[in-house]
């Protein structure tokens, strides 16, 4: 049996040019993971695209039965899982907006505490709870980056180790602090990239042993600008000017248990500490007011 590719990330497309095998790591309801060498690929019974993800037309079929472990072979023309055949020749190539660069102009201060609160509410009637918000991990991360970026003070938003902290922390496939850091790096060097300023780089290996496999990797691919189309929307809206950015927010926000939140909120309040180091008065404050206050 044989399914159609209908999109492939450009991550995913230089991985499958390579050829080769790949090990599944991951099965889910609607996607496997699978890696290949250092590098993991995306299939998903799914619209979401994003550079590691090869989107597949139709449903997932239980019959495939794939397992952890099993091996697939990898080409520039099909994928071959066990006696099922994915076909990706001709699948549009999906690359991420965030490689390229724009002008910066940040929300306001009331426009992103107004995001916050949404993402407080959101982590209020979750079933998980506000996991991360109730962090002493994340008041770290705030006290010794956040508030000196703030202030126009760069220099620990560049100390790597600092971001270890939050690495591993709370629940799900990708735990929230992941998440956090996701929003946050992608945020902070999408910013950089457009003024033409230092980035956060992290070594290739720098999360191993700290989270799953798969999460370091996104994270990776996270500080390089390569995120999903959702998240590329978002921080695409609160880096234009625009005062609505609310639905994209929601549509990031609504994601997993709160992985979705935590990304958010990393983007935020990266954008509230960079807004007030720029005259955009007590913007981060505002935000952490509407994060933390009863």
């Amino acid at each position: 049996m044989s399914q159609k590719a209908i999109s492939i990330g450009d991550l995913a497309a230089r991985i499958l040019s390579k050829g080769g095998t790949g090990e599944v790591t991951r099965v889910f309801h609607r996607s496997i993971y699978v890696k290949s060498g250092v590098d993991f690929v995306l299939l998903l019974w799914g619209r979401l695209r994003s550079p590691m993800t090869i989107n597949v037309e139709g449903s997932y079929r239980d019959g495939w039965r794939m397992r952890v472990g099993e091996q697939c072979v990898l080409g520039s023309e099909h994928i071959d899982l066990g006696a099922e055949r994915i076909d990706v020749r001709g699948a549009e190539v999906f690359r991420c907006a965030l490689l390229d660069s724009r002008r910066i102009i940040l929300p306001s201060g009331p426009a992103l505490a107004k995001g916050v609160t949404m993402l407080r509410s959101l982590y209020d009637v979750s079933p998980s709870g506000p996991t991360l918000a109730a962090d002493p991990a994340l008041k770290s991360f705030v006290r010794e980056i956040l508030i000196p970026l703030s202030f126009g003070r760069t220099g620990a938003a560049y100390q790597t180790g600092q971001y270890l902290r939050l690495i591993g922390r709370g629940g799900g496939f990708t735990p929230s602090g992941d998440d956090f850091v996701g929003g946050f790096v992608a945020t902070f060097n999408y910013v950089a990239r457009c003024r033409r300023i230092r980035q956060v780089l992290f070594p290739r290996a720098f999360f191993r042993g700290l989270t799953v496999p798969e999460s370091a990797m996104i994270l990776s691919y996270s500080a390089k600008g390569r995120v999903d189309e959702d998240m590329e929307s978002l921080v695409l809206a609160t880096t234009s000017g625009s005062a609505r950015y609310y639905d994209e927010l929601m549509t990031v926000a609504r994601r997993g248990h709160t992985s979705g939140i935590d990304m958010s909120l990393g983007v935020l309040l990266c954008e509230a500490a960079l807004a007030q180091a720029k005259g955009e008065r007590a913007a981060l404050q505002k935000c952490l007011d509407a994060l933390w206050k009863p």
